[in-house]
């Protein structure tokens, strides 16, 4: 069987159509998600014992790839991913199925379409009646205006390819597909992932004047917002329910973990048995709250009832259990799938309680970063004399593609365009005396199709920006070469000085040569944050606001050699006393103001 036949296999598989499975119910009506795991019921990604027989099963395929390499291992897979299909609920096999692909040397060779071919009826929008922007931003029905974000297909595919890559049962090892393996600094990722999605979430809510997510914490209160995505196989959340257990574990069992996780935090200690562990560094934590096979409870991390439980991932199943008291479908909500749940403003809540646990150990145990041996560099803060104003660097400077002469021919030189532009003579010459350089970027919302399986074509509203550039000068201040790395980071000006808030942009490495004043093109396009974190390219930009809103642009330098937590430097509090602002005592630091304005 050709390669080609092989792609078309796979795409008709992963693009099958799966019927509204819904979970097994009591004979009182209650939603009973831990029945033993079967092909019968619903898949339920966030469930341990689903994920372990679904992983378990892209074992099997890795199995039979190894036993016959090449095309006719391929073919095998495909053959037995069919006959399971038949079985149930299709999810799991089309899990298993893209586990294999992401894992495996010769699955790489088989495609997965994206998201919205694969599953466009998961895509589409909700298209709910909107709140009248004269409304109070805080009340509920606000969260309407958000709708855009949280239910952006880009975003929904960048969380579900992250559970594909980062499954919490460890993925099948290639070539002895019985064996788990974790990826490295996976509760790390975990961690940052949902941190840097809340503080954007955060900043597209303060465009619209809204408050920052509050953490559900509190299990007992109502929760005054609902949600209805009006998705196929998916149930509504009225408001005004309060959080409740289902069969065989109760809501007190939730709470109980999550009241262990704090403790552990704030104590500095996690407990296996009547054993203290230190918490040495974030991961431990992580993989505990999530919860992950690298959990302090050994291999009871799946057991709902073990002492650290899986709070993370059931607390995503209680959610989606949270459906109407007289709802009898056994259908759940969308907190039940990767490739939803960011849709439900219950998915932020959730994350800042969980980040909260993390914030909680961090801000206490941690100490300050020792920023002061960054590499011998210089990025200048003014140009000047006496004192120079905040946040002006002349060094930090943007230019949209339109305004680049050349910029769309094929063999354009960005670099040398920036060198012949922004260095030699002109080093010391400011932004405004630059014509191609911009202090405001734009977004607008443009209309993205979705083609749906009986060949409507449905536009759905999405964010994005002009393509723009950064072109970044620092100057090498020793006579020999030294090997860097640039970090990008933003956050609204009204956030800049809360950590937690600043999102990373870019980060790459760079040689610079002995005494150079190098000039550094940098295309927005080939952000680190898409290219490796998966986030999608045209969320990229924080929306702003029509009337324009101020941002806080930092770059750093650091020594390229250098293994860094995700982050860096705002993992971690400051020393006492000191501001975010006061960064920019050090040489390699810079910060400029730039203005976001979003236009009709």
């Amino acid at each position: 069987m050709s390669l080609s036949e092989l792609h078309a296999r796979t795409r008709a598989l992963l693009c099958r159509e799966s019927p509204p499975v819904p979970l097994p119910m009591t004979p009182r009506g209650e939603l009973a998600p831990f029945e033993p795991p079967s092909s019968a019921h619903r898949f339920l990604p966030f469930l341990p014992a689903h994920l372990q027989r679904a992983v378990s099963l892209a074992a099997r395929f890795m199995e039979l790839a190894n036993a016959r390499p090449g095309e006719e291992g391929l073919a095998a897979v495909l053959d037995e991913a069919e006959q399971r299909i038949q079985r149930g609920d299709p999810e799991w096999v089309k899990y298993a199925l893209r586990v294999f692909i992401a894992h495996h040397p010769e699955g790489r060779h088989l495609p997965v379409p994206p998201l919205h071919e694969r599953a466009p009826h998961l895509v589409v929008p909700s298209l709910r009646p909107e709140l009248p922007r004269r409304g109070n931003p805080g009340t509920p029905g606000a969260e309407i205006w958000l709708d855009y974000f949280r239910e952006d297909t880009g975003l929904n595919e960048h969380l579900d390819t992250w559970h594909v890559q980062h499954p919490a049962t460890g993925y099948p090892d290639p070539t002895r597909p019985e064996q788990r393996l974790l990826q490295d600094r996976r509760g790390e990722l975990f961690w940052y992932v949902h941190q840097q999605l809340l503080a954007r979430y955060d900043t597209e809510r303060l465009a619209f004047g809204m408050p920052r997510v509050e953490p559900l914490q509190d299990y007992a209160s109502p929760i005054n917002e609902g949600y209805d995505a009006r998705l196929p196989g998916f149930a509504p959340r009225p408001p005004g329910l309060s959080p409740r257990g289902v069969a065989d574990y109760d809501i007190a069992d939730h709470a109980m973990r999550r009241d262990r996780l704090f403790t552990a935090a704030s104590s500095g200690l996690l407990w296996q048995g009547s054993t203290p562990l230190f918490i040495e560094d974030l991961e431990q934590l992580a993989d505990t709250a999530e919860s992950n096979m690298g959990s302090v409870d050994g291999e009871a991390w799946a057991d709902p009832l073990g002492p650290y439980g899986s709070h993370h991932n059931l607390g995503h199943v209680l959610l989606a259990c949270l459906t109407g008291p007289r709802d009898r479908s056994g259908l759940p909500g969308v907190m039940a799938s990767p490739a939803t749940a960011a849709r439900d403003p219950l998915f932020f809540r959730w994350h800042r309680h969980v980040d909260d646990i993390i914030d909680t150990w961090q801000s206490t145990h941690l100490p300050p970063h020792e920023l002061s041996d960054g590499p011998q560099v210089l990025v200048r803060k003014w140009l000047g004399d006496g004192v120079a104003p905040l946040h002006q660097s002349p060094d930090i400077l943007l230019c949209f593609d339109q305004d680049i002469p050349g910029a769309a021919s094929p063999d354009f030189d960005g670099q040398r365009w920036s060198e012949e532009t922004f260095g030699g003579d002109y080093w010391t010459s400011p932004p405004p005396s630059f014509r191609s350089s911009t202090h405001t970027l734009r977004t607008r919302m443009a209309q993205h199709p979705v083609r749906l399986p009986d060949g409507r074509e449905i536009l759905k509203p999405r964010l994005e920006h002009d393509a723009f550039h950064y072109v970044l000068r620092v100057e090498n201040l020793l006579p020999r070469e030294q090997k860097v790395t640039v970090r990008i980071h933003v956050a609204a000006d009204a956030f800049a000085e809360e950590r937690r808030m600043w999102m990373e942009m870019d980060r790459f490495d760079h040689t610079l040569r002995p005494s150079e004043q190098a000039v550094i093109f940098r295309p927005a396009s080939l952000s680190s944050v898409v290219r490796e974190r998966g986030w999608p390219a045209h969320l990229l930009l924080p929306r702003g606001r029509r009337e324009g809103m101020l941002f806080r642009f930092m770059v750093m330098i650091t020594p390229a050699d250098q293994e860094l937590v995700a982050g860096h430097p705002f993992d971690r509090p400051l020393p006492p006393g000191q501001r975010i602002a006061d960064l920019l005592a050090l040489p390699n630091v810079a910060t400029r103001n730039i203005w976001i304005t979003h236009v009709s």
